[in-house]
Order: structure tokens, then sequence, then C-alpha cells
């Protein structure tokens, strides 16, 4: 039996696009029957996280987060993956709403980066202000037996801005403002960075550099392959 993964996408296009591709992408195969199952839900128009974190009289996304995983389990996904750092700030609540199980995302991502840079163990999360300073990435971190360090306000503002100002606007990120907004997060003390926003992946694989980032949304392509009883490609 093949199994079905649930996306829970639109938080933004270009991000789930991106994990889309990534899914292929890391997915060993030579025919098209040895690819991934998804059934992907686009809702572009949930209310944004961000905001709703920051300011409680914003509108909430939780109800239509739920609703969405309800209907993809009522669709037949054996699994949920939500390309969304800072929608993972629900998500308790997203699995206890959920009839099957939902992807972790951010534990995802720190077990991947202990493999890639074992000797880390200072770690700087890049994302969204919700993602920031909830602290939603501490008990990962943590658990993994590592520290984690806060990026200034300074590099904040230029994660802020390749976030919302570049990828979600829709215009290209320049070179040097993702080197600078990378630098900024390794001057915070850190060994290495996760990329914790899934906008930040678009810039990520399309601008060369030598800063020790782990991509959160790689890390979840590649559990979905496993998830759906696909081989896996080795890592890059």
């Amino acid at each position: 039996m093949t199994n079905l993964i649930g996306v829970l996408g639109g938080m933004g296009p270009d991000a789930t696009i991106t994990y889309l591709s990534m899914v292929v992408e890391n997915t060993q195969a030579s025919t098209d029957q040895e690819h991934v199952d998804l059934d992907c839900v686009m809702h572009c128009s949930i209310p944004d996280r961000t905001a709703y974190i920051l300011d409680r009289s914003q509108p909430s996304p939780l109800p239509d987060l739920i609703q969405d995983i309800q209907t993809l389990g009522e669709r037949g996904a054996t699994a949920i993956a939500i390309p969304c750092n800072t929608a993972h700030y629900f998500f308790e609540e997203l699995q206890a709403a959920s009839p099957v199980p939902v992807l972790n995302m951010l534990e995802l991502a720190v077990v991947s980066l202990r493999e890639r840079y074992p000797q880390a163990r200072n770690v700087c999360v890049l994302g969204t202000r919700g993602t920031a300073q909830t602290g939603v990435y501490a008990p990962a971190v943590e658990k993994a037996g590592l520290t984690l360090v806060d990026v200034s306000e300074e590099g904040q503002k230029l994660v802020d801005t390749v976030i919302f100002d570049r990828v979600k606007a829709g215009i290209p990120t320049e070179h040097s403002l993702y080197s600078d907004m990378l630098a900024e997060g390794m001057a915070s003390g850190a060994d290495a960075l996760i990329l914790a926003c899934t906008e930040l992946s678009v810039p990520e694989r399309q601008i060369e550099h030598d800063y020790p980032t782990l991509d959160a949304l790689v890390a979840l392509a590649r559990a979905t392959v496993v998830a759906a009883g696909k081989q896996l490609k080795p890592a890059l």
C-alpha cells in the first residue's frame, strides 16, 4: 500500500513550491511510480502567523490550519507535512486535531544539524519574529544538547527584509543582503545556523556561500520521502 503525504501549504507559495521540488530531488527514483504521492492544499489566504503571534487582536490562523489538516486526513493522508516554521508554534494543537502523524520540522531540523555539523555547540535560528520571540526551537535545541543563541536586532531586521520585502514580495534577494544576514547570525556566537523560515529556502538555493547553514525545509523534505516509504537519496 502506498503512503499518501498530505501537505498543508501556501505559507508562503514560493516556499511550498520549493519544498515540493525538494521532495522530488531527494527521492531516489527512475520512474514516476517511484516518487512520493502528495496531496497538497495551497491555502495562501490563511491569516498571517507572525502577525497573530505578536498581536492577538489579529485574526488567528489556527482554525484554518486545523480544518486543512482534518481535510487532508479525510482525503487519505497517512502523514502530514507543514512547510512553514512559524505554523509549528501551534504544533501541539495541530497534532491533537490530526487523525495522522504530523511531521515536526523543528525537531527534524535540529537532528539534521547535529548530523551535518557534529562539532557545533551554539546554534542561531534565523526566522520570523514570531519564530524568534516565541522560542519554538528552544525545546528541540536543548534536547539535542545544544545552546540557542539569539540573533541581534540588526540581524533580525535583515532576516525580516529577506523574508517579507524580498521573497514574499516576489523580489530577488541580493547576494550582499543574504550574505550580511548570515554573517550577522554567525556574529551572535553561533557555530551553525538553522534557516527556520521556508522563505529563506528560496535564496539559499540560489545564492552560493560558505556559511554553515541547515535548511529546515530540506530536513522536512527528506523526512517526507521516508514517511512515504520511498527510497531516499544520499544527503548532499
